[in-house]
């Protein structure tokens, strides 16, 4: 739809709370975007929600006026299970958090890690070759396979069943958190559901499995090259303040919950895109067969994947792990001449912004050219956010991209993928887009 056909902002408020906006929160923002332009607001449950994907109101929100505007309260949930991790907290605290860590993710610390990562890649493609031929559901195949990845590359970690016990407890805490986030009455009264008592015991489990790991990293005079102990040694440059076994817990626990699922999310829809598009998969195998031949991806060799590169954006483009963002107004404020009321909400919806025709030539559908390195110099730097924008842009982004582009590099040389027709793939959103009912596919070793 062009400029002309759907205005830029819409100057009345939603006549009602919509239904669909709870039903669907990946093509209401979507089709009504292109209907009624990109800025539209309503009320819920005592509070206004803007719906935002114009890139102007983006940058106001997420750069220029970022300090007026905190998470949303869908963040404070999360903090039953993260603490105050980077991706829950505000203000003074989250600056001092993000001067720390920021510098464990630097390129030199990364390569370190890339051996950790290789070592559980060859050992998930060892396991995998058992079973050739079967039909087996991606999404949780990748689940295991990231979780052991962050695992291993978090703690050293490498003990399976402790591995198992830790992405149980994360899987259910998120569905539970995102229950109570969807049913704010239910908050006041949820100490008194089982399900409530049943995630206070396993977020206590966790906790005794963390602490226990940093106690004794602490105690011990060998520090390996993963990113507790990196977190351990990290300093405040400007107070050379070290971080408390409680910030390193809920660091720990963020960087967990954060960085494998999404990676797994990602990694699913890009196999599953790919087996649906043969042409995309050949110009990969010219790629990979050219600069690999069938050897696992060297650090030396990421640079010229490029064709595996734009795979992977072109997949999160069309399918963002993280498809919204969620800001509240800390105070009144104005954006491109709407009134905020104080505690507004603003809903940024990633997954419209991706899919807008105004910035990309073919908005549904799988076209790895929309990174060309051409077509990227023509569009504004927020018309793609997979990883956020702004000051709180994901501190693991380059963390996330090596890893993905590790794996699809090694799994699509060493397996084929097929689709499995009578299945049906539909995009979940919850805190990550998931796929609703997984991602059968038949994997055959090549």
């Amino acid at each position: 739809m062009t400029r002309k056909q759907a205005p830029r902002w819409h100057d009345t408020r939603w006549y009602r709370p919509p239904r669909e906006f709870l039903d669907d929160p990946l093509n209401f923002p979507l089709h009504k975007t292109q209907e009624i332009g990109e800025i539209f607001s309503f009320d819920f449950y005592l509070r206004r929600i803007f719906v935002i994907t114009d890139l102007e109101a983006i940058r106001h929100i997420l750069q220029a006026n970022h300090r007026s505007y905190r998470k949303s309260p869908a963040y404070g949930q999360l903090k039953l299970a993260l603490g105050e991790g980077l991706v829950t907290s505000e203000g003074v605290y989250w600056r001092r958090q993000r001067r720390i860590i920021q510098p464990v993710f630097r390129k030199s610390h990364l390569r370190a890690l890339y051996a950790l990562m290789q070592q559980e890649t060859q050992r998930y493609c060892t396991s995998l070759r058992y079973k050739s031929g079967q039909v087996l559901d991606l999404a949780q195949e990748m689940m295991g396979l990231t979780a052991s990845i962050a695992l291993r590359t978090l703690f050293s970690a490498q003990n399976p069943a402790d591995q198992a016990e830790m992405y149980r407890i994360m899987s259910e805490a998120q569905e539970w958190i995102m229950y109570r986030t969807t049913h704010p009455l239910i908050i006041p009264l949820a100490w008194l559901w089982p399900r409530h008592w049943h995630f206070r015991r396993d977020m206590q489990q966790m906790d005794q499995m963390v602490y226990s790991l940093i106690k004794a990293r602490r105690r011990s005079d060998h520090y390996p090259n993963d990113l507790l102990s990196m977190l351990l040694q990290a300093r405040d440059e400007a107070t050379g303040a070290q971080m408390s076994d409680r910030q390193i817990r809920d660091e720990v626990l963020t960087l967990f919950a954060a960085g494998h699922e999404t990676s797994a999310v990602a990694m699913s829809w890009t196999l599953w895109l790919l087996a649906r598009h043969p042409q995309v998969a050949a110009r990969l195998d010219e790629e990979l067969g050219r600069v690999l031949n069938g050897n696992m991806p060297k650090w030396e060799d990421l640079p010229r994947l490029q064709w595996t590169r734009q795979v992977i954006e072109e997949s999160m483009r069309l399918y963002p792990p993280a498809y919204a963002i969620g800001r509240q107004a800390v105070g009144e404020d104005c954006i491109c001449g709407f009134h905020v009321p104080r505690k507004s909400i603003m809903f940024i919806s990633i997954y419209a912004v991706h899919r807008h025709p105004r910035y990309y030539s073919h908005p549904s559908c799988f076209d790895p050219e929309h990174f060309a390195e051409a077509a990227v110099k023509t569009r504004p730097r927020l018309a793609y956010m997979p990883f956020g924008a702004g000051p709180r842009m994901c501190v693991g982004n380059h963390f996330a991209m090596l890893e993905m582009t590790l794996l699809l590099a090694t799994l699509w040389q060493y397996f084929r993928f097929e689709v499995v027709s009578d299945h049906p793939v539909v995009p979940h959103p919850l805190v990550t887009l998931k796929p609703k009912y997984g991602i059968r596919m038949r994997v055959q070793a090549r």
